[in-house]
C-alpha cells in the first residue's frame, strides 16, 4: 500500500465536492430552485445530502455484492433458497412507509409555509404601528425639534424590534450589536443605556423588552403633547403592535417544537429495515449486477432524500442553507421605514389649483358614462339564437 495514495485520495474527493457544488449551483440557477426569496448554500446543501447518498452508496454495494455472488460464486443456490423472498410483503411494507414519510413531508410543507406567513404578517403589523406613529405625531402640541426626535427614535426601535423578531425565530443570541447579522437602522442612534439594556446577553425575550420600550415612548409622547390624536385613536397603534407580537408568539411554536417524536423513531426503524430489505428484493428480479445496485441506490436514496428533506423543512427559520432569505424581509421594513419618514417631512397632499371643478350634475354625468362604458353587454354583439329578455 502506498502512503502517498491517502493523500490525494482525500484531495480528489475535495476536488469533487467542489465539483459537485459548482454544478448543484448551475443547476438552480437554470432550473430555478433559488427562486426570489430563497437562500440556497450550495455546500451546506451537499452536506445535508451526504447522510442519503451515504446510505444509498452502502445499500447498493451491498445488492450488487449480492447479485455478483448469486451469479458467479452461488452454484448450488443457497442465496435465492435462504434469503430471496415474496415482492409482495417487500412491497406492502413499502407502501406503509411510504404513506407515513408522504405524510411526514405534507406536514413539515405546511408547516414552511405556515412560519413564511407568519413572518410576512408580522412585518405588516409592525409597518403599520410604525406608520401610525408618524402620522398621529402631526397633531402635536409639542416643539418641532421633540416631535423630530420622537420620529426617529419610532423608526430606530421598530427595525431594532423586527431584527431581534426573526434572530429569536432563528433560535440565535445576540450579545452585541456585531451580532444582530440583519441590518437595523442606526442602531447607535438609540442611546446608550437604553442600548445596552435592550442587548443584554443575559436577557432571553428581548423582543418583547422591545416592545414594552416602544409602548412606553408612545405613552411618553402622549403625555408630553408630541401625539395630540385622541386616545382611542391611538389605540390603534397597540392594537397593530399587539397583533404583531402575537402572530410571532404563535410562529415561535415551529420553532420550539418539533415533529412527534415517537413518529420520527418509527420512520426512523422502518428506513433502516428498508434500507436492508431492498437488496435483497432486488437481487430476485434484477438481471446484471450493475443495474441491480444502481437501482437499490435510486430507492434507498429517494426515501432516505424524502426524510431529510421533510426535517429541513420543519423549521423554515434556520439557517441551514435552504428556505427563505430573512435578509430581504428586514431590508424591505428598513427600506419602508425610511420612505415614510422621509414622507413626514413632505407636504401634505393638497388639490391642485387647476383641477376642474365639478358639479353634482357633472359627477352623475360622469357616473352614467362609466356605468355605460363598463357594461358588457352594452358593446357585445347578439349570439346566434340570443333571446332578448323581456320585462
Amino acid at each position: 500500500f502506498d502512503s502517498s495514495f491517502a493523500p490525494s485520495l482525500g484531495l480528489a474527493a475535495v476536488r469533487m465536492m467542489g465539483r459537485v457544488t459548482t454544478v448543484v449551483g448551475s443547476v438552480a440557477s437554470v432550473t430555478g430552485v433559488q427562486g426570489r426569496g430563497a437562500k440556497l448554500d450550495r455546500r451546506k446543501m451537499c452536506r445535508k445530502a451526504a447522510f442519503p447518498f451515504a446510505a444509498g452508496i452502502l445499500s447498493g454495494i451491498l445488492c450488487s455484492t449480492l447479485k455478483f455472488m448469486q451469479t458467479y460464486v452461488d452454484d448450488d443456490n443457497w442465496i435465492e433458497e435462504n434469503l430471496v423472498f415474496d415482492s409482495t410483503a417487500y412491497g406492502s411494507f413499502g407502501t406503509c412507509m411510504s404513506f407515513m414519510i408522504v405524510f411526514r413531508t405534507a406536514q413539515s410543507y405546511s408547516r414552511y409555509w405556515e412560519g413564511i406567513v407568519a413572518v410576512y404578517e408580522i412585518m405588516g403589523y409592525l409597518f403599520n404601528a410604525a406608520s401610525n406613529c408618524l402620522a398621529f405625531a402631526r397633531i402635536t402640541k409639542a416643539e418641532e425639534m421633540q416631535v423630530t426626535n420622537f420620529k426617529r427614535l419610532v423608526v430606530r426601535l421598530f427595525s431594532l424590534l423586527f431584527c431581534l423578531v426573526l434572530r429569536e425565530l432563528e433560535g440565535s443570541e445576540v450579545s452585541s450589536e456585531s451580532a444582530l447579522k440583519f441590518p437595523v437602522l442606526d442602531p447607535r442612534g438609540i442611546d446608550q443605556k437604553t442600548r445596552a439594556h435592550l442587548l443584554n446577553f443575559k436577557s432571553h425575550s428581548r423582543p418583547e423588552q422591545v416592545y414594552q420600550a416602544i409602548s412606553k415612548v408612545i405613552l411618553d409622547a402622549q403625555s408630553s403633547g408630541v401625539i395630540n390624536t385622541p386616545p382611542p385613536i391611538v389605540g390603534r397603534i397597540y392594537q397593530e403592535m399587539g397583533l404583531g407580537m402575537r402572530t410571532f408568539q404563535c410562529a415561535m411554536k415551529l420553532a420550539v417544537v418539533d415533529f412527534p417524536a415517537p413518529y420520527l423513531l418509527a420512520l426512523k426503524m422502518m428506513l433502516v429495515v428498508h434500507m436492508l430489505l431492498t437488496p435483497v428484493a432486488v437481487i430476485s428480479w434484477a438481471t446484471t449486477v450493475a443495474f441491480s445496485g444502481f437501482f437499490c441506490f435510486v430507492l434507498v436514496f429517494t426515501m432516505f432524500g424524502l426524510m431529510q428533506l421533510a426535517a429541513e423543512l420543519d423549521n423554515p427559520f434556520l439557517d441551514n442553507g435552504f428556505g427563505f432569505d430573512k435578509m430581504i424581509l428586514q431590508q424591505k421594513l428598513n427600506k419602508a421605514l425610511v420612505t415614510i419618514l422621509l414622507e413626514e417631512g413632505r407636504p401634505v397632499a393638497s388639490l391642485s389649483q387647476t383641477a376642474a371643478i365639478l358639479g353634482s350634475d357633472d359627477l352623475e354625468e360622469m357616473q352614467a358614462s362609466l356605468i355605460e362604458r363598463g357594461s358588457m353587454m352594452s358593446v357585445m354583439p347578439k349570439l346566434p339564437g340570443q333571446v332578448e329578455d323581456s320585462d
